[in-house]
């Protein structure tokens, strides 16, 4: 994307997951960065073109997490297990 194709609108994530239409006005000043008119900036990958893909990704992103948090359950319960085991000498 050029200082040519701004302003333009994008889709965003806010912190909470909420889908959030933006104004692209500048490219940042790092490569892949743009900024707002109200001086906030965004990298490439969190840019979506439509409402639509920003909320797919947030899925996407929430199963990732939901996955990572079962496998560390996995390993909680590996571990209380050999706890357990073991406790039984005492």
């Amino acid at each position: 994307m050029s200082e040519n194709d701004l302003p333009r609108k994008a889709w965003v994530l806010t912190p909470g997951y909420a889908p959030k239409e933006i104004e692209l006005v500048r490219i940042g000043y790092y490569p892949g960065y743009f900024e707002t008119a109200t001086g906030k900036t965004y990298f490439t990958t969190e840019l979506y073109p439509s409402k639509r893909e920003a909320i797919e990704a947030g899925w996407r992103k929430l199963d990732d997490q939901w996955s990572t948090l079962q496998k560390r359950a996995d390993t909680i319960v590996k571990k209380m297990a050999m706890l357990t085991k073991h406790s039984a000498d005492l």
